[in-house]
């Protein structure tokens, strides 16, 4: 996998098929992988670019706090667009790279032709405060004991994810690898990063792009946030993927992939 310094830091990146640009922005504690069904189902009439996160996969992580943070990880997503030649693309992110294509499509609009967004929200989270202080204590463990350590105390002490794992067993280790493989600078600064993000539901309206927001039918924190960025971005229209939580590219992707598929021919088809 090509690596490339962008913004100050060198990442891992992957680009696949040829046509038009589709770019894609992986959750917390996830990595470029997470996107391969995706991947499968368009590179043959699309250009896709992915990347591994700062602090996440085999991007570099660096020690400062301060280089974490939703605009950082959006100007990281705008140098590689620029390193792979992307002058405007189809933008998608997944939970907090959700977050971070909000960001880039507000503050470069120029660049964002149409915008998906994946189990994600504007600001706003209906988390249950078990998964909010499971998360806080995998803090201190990751950087004691590592990321896998951290992975094993949520998957224990979060009712909502332990629930989600006992239905989705298949996600137990493609999860417990990808938190493996998140660095401890990028799990606890990362996390640092999704707290201190202000809210942007009031510029929602300034997104006038085509928009495909898609949520499991089963994430019950992210279904209130969808519908409020469906009202928020008028040129939108929500997806919910039956039989899924948090990842339905990763849970359900031949629905994900014919919601995706058929969002994609209508508003950013393929070239010739």
């Amino acid at each position: 996998m090509p690596t490339a310094a962008v913004n100050g830091v060198r990442l891992h990146y992957e680009i696949f098929g040829s046509g038009r640009d589709v770019v894609l922005c992986h959750g917390y504690a996830g990595s470029h992988q997470d996107w391969i069904q995706p991947i499968s189902a368009l590179m043959s009439d699309y250009r896709l670019v992915v990347k591994d996160r700062r602090g996440h996969g085999s991007s570099q992580s660096p020690a400062n706090a301060d280089a974490y943070s939703i605009k950082v990880f959006a100007d990281d997503v705008r140098g590689l667009m620029a390193l792979a030649g992307v002058t405007k693309c189809c933008l998608g992110g997944h939970s907090m790279g959700g977050f971070i294509a909000l960001e880039l499509a507000l503050s470069h609009p120029e660049m964002v032709a149409a915008l998906v967004l994946v189990d994600t929200s504007s600001g706003q989270m209906d988390m249950p405060s078990e998964h909010g202080e499971a998360r806080l204590k995998a803090l201190d463990i990751a950087r004691t004991q590592g990321t896998t350590a951290a992975f094993d105390y949520v998957s224990a002490n979060s009712p909502m994810v332990r629930d989600h794992l006992q239905k989705n067993p298949h996600m137990r280790a493609i999860s417990r690898q990808r938190t493996a493989e998140t660095s401890v600078e990028g799990y606890t600064h990362g996390w640092g990063a999704i707290r201190n993000w202000a809210p942007i539901t009031h510029r929602l309206p300034e997104i006038e792009v085509p928009t495909l927001i898609v949520v499991g039918e089963e994430d019950a924190p992210f279904l209130r946030p969808a519908e409020v960025l469906r009202n928020g971005i008028i040129n939108s229209r929500i997806a919910v993927i039956p039989g899924s939580g948090h990842t339905p590219h990763l849970e359900q992707p031949e629905a994900f992939n014919r919601e995706l598929r058929g969002f994609l021919a209508q508003h950013f088809p393929p070239s010739g």
